[in-house]
């Protein structure tokens, strides 16, 4: 065992180096006794290996790593404080853009550098109007706020992921930023360039054809957000990465140009180097993306090797490769992704060769048959084979080796990648080839978009093979991560003036509304894939687009069979196209009618208790809300969404039994909302209540929420609670919980 270490650490000394500055780093960062631990277990196996001058280099790199980090991190944990100390400083700002600007509906956002004023450093800037230019220097009045936490559970956590991009806080611009200078020549060079690449790849074909969005996807990393069904086979069949400019397509680009080098007969040392160029060039041209630059290290590490005649290493390339990365951003082993990259290539140079003696039957030879007796086709058929086998390896290696990762993060697997990756590699090669041959050619306009048109073939080939794939059963797989019961209701907090709802109980899960597309996207998705919710029915209030805005998305990533509507027609043209998604994809849609029940589970059933009259459809969408109550656990649930007076109204006069123990309510934009003798005539409890603070007339009255606490009734107001989770606990309890703010409500059965 000690010689094996030994050797081991002799051929891989950067690799060991590396492991322990992770470990360093990871103590630096304050997670002091998992990485003191880590590094204890590394430096012991380096002493059982008897390789003492290695083991003090590494912790020369460890000690800079972590040296290094703490250096980065306590500005930001300074800035960070003095923020939270008082959470309104006004300034006037000049700061750099540095990320590429997200657009939104209510403006952009992008990660900046304060050039003055304020604490230097990074920051994210959310504003108005057009946005920056990326490398642009602007200016603008405003004021920095904290970095908001996530509002619900499974929610994109914009506070770890601005830390871990060294940003400390949030400036909120007023108004439009003045431009101050234009971005450097590189950047606008790089704008200019990548402009033309991406027209020169999809040029001849529709912009707005799924096929040009693959194209972009595989080629230039651009993540086809308006198609959702499209990523989901990608995601299904555990090949989405090939939808993001990685290591992979950096490999590829590599591949491509070695081929055409070998063809034309170019020395290899002298085709080392324009390879390196070539793949430089493509990770600059798409935009220098950390998975793309941590390619180009390891690429020009192993191929360095080549240039001085030694045999190359995988593992010391990802050492080194690790080491550089530690030392410029210790923040970036606490990504995801990069945790996947470094971890997949990790496998692949652990496991490759005993996973590849998986499939040794694929490359067997002719038992009794020399190779030189083949002959050109049978040695070219053996070849291939080879070839087949060590593409099933690498695979299954990459695969077993992130399952870990994956499960940790995503809490997600799809085994059917051992076959999927491996197979989509060779058309999505064919696709790099085409569009690098498209984007060379772009001159000679004649010829681009014919290959263009071919290359829409192979993508169209690429999408095949993923949703074959992602349908084989099986084939993938959930874990659930952070459910808060067996059974439990979470009403979201998806801002918009929006609202949504999950309920789940005896293994079915029913969606009430989906809250606005972004809010969708933003809360409600990321949730329901984080605990493995899969609901088969969507329940859907009324036909506003802060309600429903993300159904025809939820119809594509979600297995929903059955839509129960609130109306048969609307003027909406969000409702106009959820219709014809669900007549598209063969949906089941009933209309609900009033006093009907709808059974959920044994548990849980659901009561139309008010349905809109379905005649007056030039209606606005909050006089239209079809109102249900939840029969759950011998608890009820009064789900009034938007509801206003008029309806409330009409409920009371109807004289049917209103009684609930708790509300689940939004905000009409043109009347009042739950009205003392509508309160009576429920007699809730509780009540959960949406909150936003655009438009003004979405915002929960403080008056109103003291007058419910008068009269004995908790409000759980979102806008500070944020999502609440309501489960049936021991001896018939109800139990309440603000995400946000911890708020707390347990309601015991009444006789």
């Amino acid at each position: 065992m000690r010689a094996g270490l030994r050797q081991t650490v002799e051929r891989h000394p950067l690799l060991w180096a590396a492991v322990l500055a992770v470990a360093a780093v990871v103590a630096a960062d304050g997670k002091v006794i998992a990485g003191s631990l880590a590094a204890a277990i590394v430096l012991g196996l380096f002493l059982v290996a008897g390789r003492p001058r290695v083991a003090i280099s590494a912790m020369l790199c460890a000690a800079a790593a972590a040296g290094l980090h703490g250096w980065r991190t306590m500005p930001q944990d300074a800035a960070r404080r003095w923020i939270e100390a008082d959470r309104s400083h006004p300034a006037k700002v000049v700061a750099q853009v540095i990320s590429e600007p997200r657009s939104s509906g209510h403006g952009w956002s992008a990660l900046v550098v304060l050039r003055d004023g304020g604490v230097p450093g990074k920051v994210w800037w959310r504003g108005g109007g057009p946005p920056a230019a990326r490398g642009e220097t602007i200016e603008a009045r405003g004021r920095f706020v904290p970095v908001p936490p996530p509002r619900n559970p499974g929610e994109f956590d914009l506070e770890d992921w601005l830390h871990r991009q060294g940003a400390w806080g949030v400036f909120e611009a007023q108004g439009v930023a003045r431009s101050v200078a234009a971005p450097p020549f590189v950047d606008r060079m790089a704008q200019r360039w990548r402009a033309r690449f991406r027209r020169a790849v999809t040029t001849g074909l529709d912009p707005a054809s799924r096929e040009a969005a693959v194209i972009r996807a595989m080629v230039l990393g651009e993540n086809p957000d308006d198609d959702d069904a499209l990523i989901e086979s990608y995601r299904s069949s555990g090949t989405l990465h090939v939808f993001s400019v990685s290591g992979m397509h950096v490999a590829m680009v590599g591949a491509v140009v070695w081929l055409v080098l070998r063809c034309l007969r170019v020395p290899r040392r002298p085709a080392v180097v324009v390879i390196l160029l070539a793949m430089l060039g493509y990770a600059w041209i798409t935009g220098m993306k950390p998975p793309a630059t941590r390619a180009v290290t390891m690429a020009g590490v192993l191929l360095a090797a080549f240039l001085v005649r030694r045999r190359p290493d995988l593992l010391n390339a990802l050492g080194l490769a690790l080491l550089i990365t530690l030392m410029a951003d210790g923040h970036l082993i606490f990504r995801a992704g990069v945790q996947l990259s470094f971890g997949v290539v990790l496998a692949i140079g652990l496991g490759m060769k005993a996973a590849t003696g998986w499939f040794a039957v694929i490359e067997r030879k002719e038992p009794y048959l020399p190779l030189s007796l083949y002959g050109r086709w049978r040695a070219a058929w053996l070849d291939l084979r080879r070839k087949v086998a060590a593409g099933l390896g690498a695979s299954s290696a990459a695969s077993i080796g992130s399952l870990p990762l994956t499960l940790w993060h995503f809490g997600f697997v799809a085994p059917i990648s051992v076959l999927a990756s491996p197979l989509i590699g060779l058309p999505v090669f064919i696709l790099m080839a085409l569009a690098l041959l498209a984007a060379l050619l772009a001159p000679l306009s004649a010829v681009g978009p014919r290959i263009n048109r071919v290359n829409a073939g192979v993508a169209w080939t690429c999408t095949a093979v993923a949703e074959g794939f992602a349908a084989v059963p099986g084939g993938n797989f959930a874990i659930p991560l952070g459910r808060p019961a067996d059974d439990f209701l979470i009403v979201y907090d998806v801002g918009y003036g929006g609202g949504a709802a999950c309920l789940h109980d005896d293994g079915s899960s029913v969606l009430f509304d989906t809250g606005s597309q972004p809010g969708f996207r933003r809360s409600v998705l990321p949730s329901l894939r984080r605990m493995a919710l899969l609901p088969e029915s969507l329940v859907l209030s009324h036909p506003e687009s802060g309600h429903v805005g993300g159904a025809v998305e939820a119809l594509d990533a979600l297995p929903l069979r059955q839509v129960l509507m609130p109306v048969e027609r609307s003027r909406s043209s969000t409702f106009r196209r959820l219709e014809a998604a669900t007549a598209e994809r063969r949906v089941a849609t009933t209309v609900g009618r009033e006093g009907e029940f709808y059974r959920i589970s044994d548990e849980a059933r659901l009561e139309v208790i008010h349905a809109p009259d379905p005649r007056d459809w030039s209606a606005v969408a909050d006089e239209r809300v079809m109102v249900v109550r939840l029969h759950w656990h011998g608890w009820r649930i009064l789900f009034t969404s938007d509801a206003g007076l008029a309806t409330e109204r009409a409920m009371m006069e109807s004289g049917r039994d209103l009684r609930a123990d708790v509300i689940v309510a939004g905000r009409h934009r043109h009347d009042g909302s739950l009205g003392d003798d509508f309160l009576a005539a429920v007699k809730p409890r509780a009540i959960v209540v949406t909150h936003a603070d655009h438009p003004p007339q979405e915002r929960v009255p403080d008056n109103w929420v003291e007058a419910c606490g008068r009269a004995g009734i908790h409000v759980f107001h979102q806008g500070r609670a944020g999502a609440v989770t309501i489960l049936p606990g021991e001896d018939g309890v109800l139990v309440l919980r603000g995400f946000l703010d911890g708020s707390s409500l347990s309601l015991l059965p009444q006789p």
